[in-house]
């Protein structure tokens, strides 16, 4: 009983791991974006820009002024910005130890991305090209009896960082995902070399359908939501979708899998709490490094083209229009300004008086 308690606090404190190393790295992060007087002035214009709902490109000429006034460079400009639009939390700073045992890992996170690439143009295929990805917004519409606007992006016009920060932002549900495969598969009556291989396949679709999916709703494309007074941007969406999901379906089958462990998993190599909690790690550092590999291979090469290929069908379906949704002392304002069409002609620039 001591031994398995003993057991049993010991996976604990390996899967609590991650947690305790994320705390420093979250700190440095919070230094190295800028801490100083001068930072926190030009942060807060940028907060005044973005309270505004007006895209940063419109008001480029000002902030970089604002940031000569206080001596700030260009790329310390980036990291604030960024951080803004794309601030980094807990489960973001979980994945940096992944940078330290890439070496480990990295050789199986390379057999599980060489056939997933082959899968991500597939489902691109099917999705935008065969206009599956349009026709499932179009149910949505019908259910629900939203409508479907553009609204552009307030990142529009951000310091290059921003690319890397949006990327990162997005890693958390690609990694937890694998991670969530991992722990479905291993309830199945397999031997661990078996759980390792079903789960990969099925990961590699998992994370192949719902990169697709969310490289085609990075857009301005917005679900408006007229009974209850609400407006959805489309990748709004998906995230609200997929994380609860992930996210507590995760916690519960960690601490099922630790308490029941050696009554569920089959295979005796994973019966013991603590090999089970060294597996789990090592998944999720396997995951970030695949995670990685899809952002600089299909987000950085194929994510414009499918996005601006589902907002053009959406174009055709719905024919929506581009609204600016401001605030301005207190007052909030959405107000029509052309047909989407007219905007995605103009190479999504909004060159207009506000």
């Amino acid at each position: 009983m001591v031994e398995s308690l003993e057991s049993l606090f010991t996976a604990f404190f390996i899967l609590l791991s991650p947690v305790i190393l994320a705390l420093p790295v979250s700190f440095a992060w919070r230094w190295w974006v800028g801490m100083e007087p001068e930072q926190e002035y030009y942060r807060e214009k940028v907060r005044t820009v973005l309270d505004s709902g007006i895209p940063i490109r419109k008001y480029r000429g000002q902030l970089d002024a604002e940031a000569r006034k206080v001596h700030l460079n260009s790329d310390r400009q980036a990291r604030i910005e960024s951080d803004l639009l794309h601030p980094l939390r807990l489960q973001h700073f979980l994945l940096f130890p992944s940078l330290i045992v890439w070496p480990l890992v990295g050789l199986f996170a390379a057999i599980i991305t060489l056939p997933m690439m082959p899968v991500l143009r597939l489902l691109e295929w099917i999705l935008i090209e065969k206009s599956v990805l349009s026709w499932v917004a179009r149910l949505v519409q019908k259910l629900t009896r939203w409508e479907i606007i553009g609204i552009p992006r307030l990142d529009d016009g951000a310091k290059e960082l921003d690319r890397v920060l949006a990327s990162i932002h997005r890693m958390p549900i690609t990694v937890f995902l694998g991670l969530f495969t991992y722990l479905i598969i291993s309830y199945m009556p397999l031997s661990v070399k078996n759980i390792m291989l079903v789960s990969a396949i099925v990961y590699i679709f998992l994370v192949s359908f719902i990169s697709v999916i969310r490289a085609a709703t990075a857009s301005a494309l917005v679900f408006a939501d007229p009974t209850n007074r609400k407006l959805i941007p489309m990748d709004t969406f998906v995230e609200n979708a997929l994380g609860p999901w992930v996210g507590v379906g995760l916690l519960f089958l960690l601490s099922r899998q630790l308490m029941y462990g050696g009554q569920i998993r089959s295979d005796p190599a994973l019966a013991d709490p603590v090999a089970f909690s060294i597996s789990v790690l090592l998944v999720l550092y396997t995951a970030t490094i695949i995670g990685i590999t899809v952002e600089l291979s299909f987000f950085r090469l194929r994510g414009s083209s499918v996005r601006k290929s589902f907002q053009r069908q959406i174009v055709d379906i719905f024919n929506p229009t581009l609204y600016l949704f401001t605030r301005h002392k207190g007052s909030l304002h959405i107000s029509p300004v052309m047909p989407l069409s007219e905007w995605l002609d103009g190479d999504e620039k909004l060159d207009i008086e506000i």
